[in-house]
């Protein structure tokens, strides 16, 4: 069995200036699954990859993704394990996106990031049928095509100062939470909006939470082998 979590920000959409970054955020961030066959451009140095998935060895997939729609768009964390995991799992998300918010990000994976963009981007338009969509794309969304070279100076004038506001900005509402699977290692949606709230992103204590749970569940008869 697998357990599935999906942290939900909402963010920029593809016609506002904050869009590039966003993607910038989302390159820098990277992740996958627990297995890849590496090799140049496969994001093996991308943070989830390195800060979750090289350091967890329970953790199944952790993957950041950005979908930019007209008016807005949608910022998420996935993340797959075992159910007995499900708290675990929750934290570490909930840590990987306090680090954002507080700025850790050092010069060399941000100029990574900007390079895989731009280098994403370039060899995409190497492909006239890719070329005419995008064209295509531009101008039914915004009226005017933003040439390749337009584009990579947007991507590389991206500061970390910038995308640590981003991130501040996205986590100054309330966490949108999906998940589904077996979920009775899972903390529950107050629990994990005031581990957002924290400074340093915990969950309050795993024992004490669960030995609470047990008295409610024992209190009105609810518990079950």
């Amino acid at each position: 069995k697998q357990w599935y979590q999906r942290r939900v920000a909402i963010t920029a959409g593809h016609q506002h200036e904050d869009y590039v970054k966003y993607c910038v955020l989302n390159t820098l961030m990277g992740g996958g699954g627990s297995f890849s066959a590496g090799g140049p451009g496969k994001g093996m140095y991308t943070r989830l990859y390195l800060q979750v998935l090289n350091r967890y060895h329970w953790i199944y997939s952790a993957l950041a993704l950005n979908h930019p729609y007209q008016d807005c768009g949608i910022f998420t964390i996935n993340g797959s394990c075992h159910p007995n995991h499900g708290w675990d799992l929750t934290q570490v998300i909930i840590k990987q996106f306090k680090e954002m918010e507080n700025g850790k990000i050092n010069h060399s994976e941000l100029e990574r990031a900007k390079t895989q963009l731009k280098s994403t981007l370039l060899m995409n338009l190497e492909y006239r049928t890719i070329e005419l969509e995008d064209i295509g794309r531009q101008v039914l969304a915004s009226g005017e095509r933003k040439t390749p070279a337009e584009l990579c100076a947007m991507i590389e004038a991206v500061t970390p100062h910038q995308l640590q506001a981003l991130a501040k900005q996205m986590l100054a509402s309330k966490p949108a939470v999906g998940a589904f699977g077996d979920l009775k290692n899972v903390p529950s949606y107050e629990e994990i909006e005031a581990a957002f709230k924290r400074d340093n992103g915990e969950l309050t204590n795993r024992i004490s939470h669960f030995l609470l749970k047990g008295m409610r569940s024992k209190a009105t008869g609810l518990i079950k082998s």
